[in-house]
């Protein structure tokens, strides 16, 4: 008799969920300007999106069963609306990702409550957090606080303070910021401190 195999406890779980083409197009550019892998930022999405009391809670409307998540009591309900879509032929495609244990383990409660699949509920935790703008503008801005100095960072907060100073309009974030300088800076760097040296000395040294 063969024996079973034991999963290593810090062993990943894979997820290959179908997202809408725009939805991929999305995450994969915001892997690009933070030079990550779409692995890396369909995670962080995912663990955000489940971290979100708001995102949750935006989620429960779909819930068919009840479900006490995050230390929250849900009520769920067959009347409620079905969480499964069907897109047209061609419009959507698969993102893979890794997650942990634990995070498997939520996605699955989250399913259970939802009546659906893991990945479908993967697909929908993917799709609040790209649309929180709490979510992407923290992602950025640990992107670039990672990867600068105390100087580059001030020199940073000068050119945001700057655009906002200037704008009429809504206020600018971090990663309004960040998309502005992959846009602006036109030398293939991806180190965030050359990017930010090339942005500030070639366009805003004389306007801070």
């Amino acid at each position: 008799m063969r024996g079973q195999t034991k999963r290593r406890s810090d062993a990943k779980v894979d997820y290959k969920p179908t997202i809408p083409l725009s939805l991929k197009d999305s995450i994969e550019r915001l892997a690009d300007i933070t030079n990550k892998s779409v692995k890396e930022v369909a995670n962080h999405l995912i663990v955000s999106a489940i971290n979100s009391q708001d995102i949750i809670s935006s989620i429960s409307r779909y819930f068919q069963r009840e479900i006490r998540f995050n230390n929250t009591l849900y009520f769920g309900a067959l009347t409620n609306p079905s969480a499964k879509k069907k897109h047209p032929p061609g419009t959507c495609d698969r993102v893979s990702t890794r997650v942990t244990q634990k995070t498997d383990q939520l996605i699955d409660a989250l399913a259970y409550a939802l009546k659906c699949t893991p990945h479908r509920t993967c697909a929908i935790l993917l799709e609040h957090a790209m649309l929180n703008y709490d979510i992407i503008n923290a992602f950025i801005r640990e992107h670039l606080m990672n990867g600068l100095d105390a100087e580059r960072l001030n020199e940073l907060q000068k050119v945001l303070n700057y655009i906002n100073s200037m704008s009429d309009s809504d206020e600018y974030s971090w990663a309004d910021l960040l998309s502005l300088i992959v846009r602006e800076v036109h030398a293939p760097v991806t180190a965030p401190s050359e990017m930010v040296d090339e942005f500030i000395i070639s366009n805003w040294r004389d306007n801070l």
